[in-house]
């Protein structure tokens, strides 16, 4: 194993600690049904693009969602900093740090830009990260968030939730092609069934 792998797994630690802190309210589910498929993902992902960084792949998997179990609010500005202060702690090069701050801070612009156009890495977790929404928990733990939120509101959220992972986030065709069947079965959340269960 590398020294950089090395520092990596110590950083993934840091990630997986924060999640199981207590405080978070995704944290029983979070790092096995999210973090850890969007790991997968992601590297079978570097599979099919040799040319992607795979370490700073795996280092954006990691940071992305940093500031999620800490606090949800302000997560952007806690990943922001804190997210890199962890990956210096970790022992990660400050120019390596910086490179993955700027692969998230454009992966974060998923609303403003196309994807699609970015590096290979940015690509790469963006796909892996609403490819994993449509595996597990994700989009079910919408109905815990708010026991007094109707049904027709959490439907809602989770409407806007899947047209962004499909329309903005997943933009590698193979990923398209594998999920095609999960995002169909995802929609018979909010309501699209098909014209017949029975074939």
């Amino acid at each position: 194993m590398s020294d950089l792998q090395d520092k990596l797994d110590v950083f993934k630690k840091t990630v997986i600690d924060n999640c199981k802190n207590g405080n978070f309210a995704y944290g029983e589910w979070f790092v096995d049904d999210h973090l850890i498929i969007v790991e997968r993902i992601a590297m079978e992902l570097c599979g099919k693009y040799p040319n992607a960084d795979r370490d700073a792949v795996f280092a954006l998997v990691w940071l992305h969602d940093f500031g999620k179990s800490i606090d949800g609010e302000n997560e952007y500005g806690i990943t922001k900093e804190k997210g890199v202060e962890a990956m210096r702690a970790a022992g990660l090069p400050e120019d390596f740090a910086g490179k993955v701050l700027g692969y998230w801070m454009r992966m974060e612009m998923k609303t403003q830009i196309d994807i699609s156009k970015e590096d290979i890495e940015v690509q790469i977790v963006s796909t892996a990260d609403g490819c994993s929404h449509f595996v597990g928990k994700f989009y079910s733990s919408y109905f815990r968030d708010d026991p007094k939120e109707s049904v027709q509101s959490i439907v809602g959220r989770i409407k806007e939730k899947i047209d962004k992972d499909w329309e903005r986030k997943i933009v590698l065709p193979e990923a398209k092609l594998a999920f095609r069947g999960r995002y169909e079965t995802a929609r018979e959340i909010i309501g699209e069934y098909p014209d017949k269960f029975l074939l």
